[in-house]
């Protein structure tokens, strides 16, 4: 499990460029400013300009991971695992062959999207415990040795805007979000898959969308069935 970290807040990993970390944070905060969802949400947009403005500062940033990495040196994690980033093509170190696109929409998924509505309506009260929602890729013996690009299209979400995130319009449900305080979407992660990777390796992705709500993805990779 990952510890709960201003990189999981902007859907980062700590490989992230400093420009990455202000194009996160572009994206995200216009979902959470009051000026959209109202002030009932304020601890969301703190936890995202707090993550920016350490993460965008070189020497902030330095110290932080350096806390991050003492706090971590003793966390026993169940399996191997490593972090990587939902890269744009683009931000890509090197081409990489497309080996496959596919759609994750399971119970997991649907059970974050529904706490993360709860805590938008105010529901259920904020928590801070992160949680990996778990997918399974399998590649074939030869996917593997050579690696690549995997298209993950994942569930995700955004605060709906016409109600204030609140699921209400005056006395009745919003009829844009349906009473669920959020829209639902769907992100589009791409996966970079190491050559050579091995059979039930773990790899820890950032979800853009569901991050502020301490949610990642936990890619177990199975090789040759």
């Amino acid at each position: 499990m990952l510890r709960k970290s201003y990189y999981l807040t902007l859907g980062l990993s700590p490989h992230a460029s400093t420009a990455a970390v202000r194009e996160a944070f572009r994206q995200i905060v216009k979902r959470y400013h009051p000026d959209r969802i109202g002030s009932d949400h304020l601890r969301f947009f703190h936890d995202i300009v707090e993550a920016y403005h350490v993460l965008a500062d070189p020497e902030r940033r330095v110290s932080y991971d350096q806390g991050l990495f003492h706090a971590s040196a003793n966390f026993d994690r169940e399996s191997e695992s490593f972090f990587v980033d939902a890269a744009r093509h683009e931000n890509l170190p090197q081409p990489a062959a497309l080996l496959r696109s596919i759609s994750i929409r399971d119970a997991p998924f649907e059970a974050a999207l529904a706490l993360v509505s709860g805590r938008l309506t105010a529901r259920e009260p904020a928590q801070q415990d992160c949680r990996g929602l778990n997918a399974t890729v399998i590649l074939s013996p030869e996917e593997a040795c050579r690696g690549g690009l995997v298209l993950l299209a994942v569930p995700s979400c955004s605060p709906c805007d016409r109600c204030g995130a609140s699921g209400r319009e005056g006395l009745f449900p919003c009829r844009v979000c349906d009473g669920e305080g959020l829209i639902e979407e769907t992100e589009t992660v791409r996966v970079l898959i190491p050559a050579k990777v091995a059979d039930a390796a773990v790899i820890d992705v950032p979800l853009r969308g569901l991050g502020v709500h301490s949610f990642y993805l936990r890619l177990h990779i199975r090789v040759g069935f």
